[in-house]
This record gives structure tokens, sequence and C-alpha cells, in this order.
């Protein structure tokens, strides 16, 4: 977490994503398979949330800039938050920038 500079507020965030991920590790019990097939991502990287619905129109913003925060625990999809709206995202249809943090690292 400190590579990716993640402020500390969001650490029972990271504490949730590792657990998640141990939870949904291979197994021996399954043939070395996982039982749930969403990709890891990199906590705290920039993530593009597609925006979709009946409010979105041709001249509209298709995708909003968020962290990626994990994973969700009562749907499929990943978790992303909007700094600057303070709203919480799920969904499935997301762009990741794992090579970039969101937050600085200087």
């Amino acid at each position: 977490m400190f590579i990716m500079a993640v402020p500390k507020s969001y650490w029972a965030d990271v504490v949730l994503t590792a657990t998640y991920l141990i939870n949904r590790m291979s197994s021996s019990v399954l043939n070395n398979r996982s039982p749930f097939s969403l990709t890891p991502r990199v906590f705290g990287c920039i993530a593009f949330v597609h925006l979709l619905g009946p409010g979105c129109d041709k001249l509209s913003h298709h995708s909003v800039k968020c962290v990626f925060l994990g994973y969700s625990r009562t749907q499929k999809g990943y978790r992303c938050y909007d700094v600057v709206s303070h709203r919480y995202y799920t969904s499935a249809d997301v762009t990741f920038f794992e090579s970039s943090s969101y937050f600085s690292v200087s």
C-alpha cells in the first residue's frame, strides 16, 4: 500500500480486499480452481467506471475517474470510489490503469 501511496483512511478497504482475495484463491478441494472469476486488480489504481443507464445520452460523459477499492460482497463487480463526488460505484464494466496510482506518490 505504500507503493500506491494509499491514504490510511482507505486501509479498511485494503483489509476487506485482502480477505476477499484469500477466500477466493484456488483450492485443492476444487482441483486447484478458483470459485469465482473476477480478475485480481491493483488496489488504489486509477479506474474508469463506465456509466450506463437511462440518464446517459450521446453528449454526456460515459465514464468517471475513480480509485479502485476492492470487490463487492453483494454482487459481481468492482468497488470504485469517485473522490470528486464522494460516490461509490459497483460495476463489472471498468477500465483499469494498474500502472498508475490515483494518489500522488511524492
